[in-house]
């Protein structure tokens, strides 16, 4: 009980009209390769999708974007992010409150890489 109002608060406060703090989510590309989405905090609406080439051993690459967060209805059970990169892809990504797990309604390639549908939360 005590581990689930924990996680309730700290998605609550992650996605409650703009991110604070820093946020990064990871995921990994269809390579394998670690994808992390870092946002900038408020009142930037900026951040970058950094592939790291870990599992594939190619040079890390970093694409821009910009963010928002829709004010989300009250009781919502998961609030988008709406992304749009340089290149006018535009991804949404669902998080549940109750947990650190996130899913994207789409899939985005850019350069050679393609992203996971599933991204995890991750406070720095």
């Amino acid at each position: 009980m005590v581990f689930a109002v924990i996680a309730l608060s700290v998605a609550g406060s992650v996605f409650a009209g703009g991110y604070s703090k820093p946020v990064v989510m990871t995921g990994v590309t269809q390579m394998a390769d670690t994808a992390e989405l870092l946002f900038d905090p408020a009142p930037a609406d900026t951040g970058k999708l950094v592939v790291l080439g870990d599992h594939t051993n190619t040079p890390q690459q970093t694409y821009r974007f910009v963010y928002n967060v829709p004010a989300a209805a009250p009781n919502a059970v998961n609030p988008p992010v709406n992304i749009a990169f340089s290149d006018k892809q535009t991804l949404t990504i669902l998080c549940d409150r109750l947990s650190d797990i996130c899913r994207s309604t789409g899939y985005v390639t850019e350069g050679s890489a393609t992203f996971s549908m599933s991204w995890k939360v991750l406070q720095r």
